[in-house]
């Protein structure tokens, strides 16, 4: 299988025993990276719906992908976080470091 494949795999079978999971949280990271633009929708589109149909549990999904299109609600937000700041030396720029 390719990696999107497995990826959709995978998701499927992460909804289909989430419903007997009694757990108050779902976190999905970077679950659509190997999908093709259509099964990222596909996928997107029915994570939405079983997170709506779950009204009593959060699913949080994060993603690097363009998400803007995604409608929202009262039950559905998209947080972007701000790129991250990054400063320049003598070799280009670089990710900062805590130190």
């Amino acid at each position: 299988m390719s990696g999107g494949e497995r990826s959709f795999a995978t998701l499927s079978l992460l909804i289909a025993i989430g419903e007997s999971l009694e757990t108050p949280f779902r976190v999905m990271d970077e679950f659509d990276v190997f999908l093709d633009p259509v099964a990222r929708k596909i996928a997107m589109k029915n994570l939405v719906k079983v997170a709506q149909e779950m009204g009593h549990r959060q699913f949080i999904f994060i993603t690097p992908q363009d998400v803007s299109d995604q409608p929202t609600g009262p039950k559905l937000r998209v947080i972007k976080m701000k790129p991250p700041v990054r400063k320049s030396t003598v070799g280009g720029p670089q990710q900062q470091t805590i130190d």
